[in-house]
């Protein structure tokens, strides 16, 4: 059984089964990373996956999964990030509304 060696943020290097390890592509071309779950801690761990990380997995069978943002993501980049004020003036509407 092959097993390679990362980092957990918590408890420092471990070891993994290539089954341990998801590898996720952002489809909109933010780049590869690879997922998997601390057997010691039970956090989730998330890192960039190098080219050769990736051609590694996909030799032994394990290739990405894609995640296509939704649409709405694309939209949200032309307006202004929300403010506090916002977030007032939604809360403020939604209590007139009951």
């Amino acid at each position: 059984m092959v097993r390679v060696k990362s980092r957990c943020r918590r408890c420092g290097e471990v070891s993994l089964t290539l089954e341990d390890i998801l590898l996720v592509e952002h489809g909109d071309g933010e780049g590869t990373f690879y997922t998997f779950i601390c057997g010691t801690c039970g956090l989730a761990q998330a890192y960039p996956a190098d080219g050769r990380f990736v051609d590694f997995m996909c030799m032994n069978g394990s290739y990405p999964v894609i995640l296509n943002p939704p649409i709405e993501c694309k939209e949200a980049g032309e307006d202004p990030p929300l403010s506090w004020d916002d977030l007032l003036d939604l809360h403020l509407q939604l209590e007139e509304e009951r």
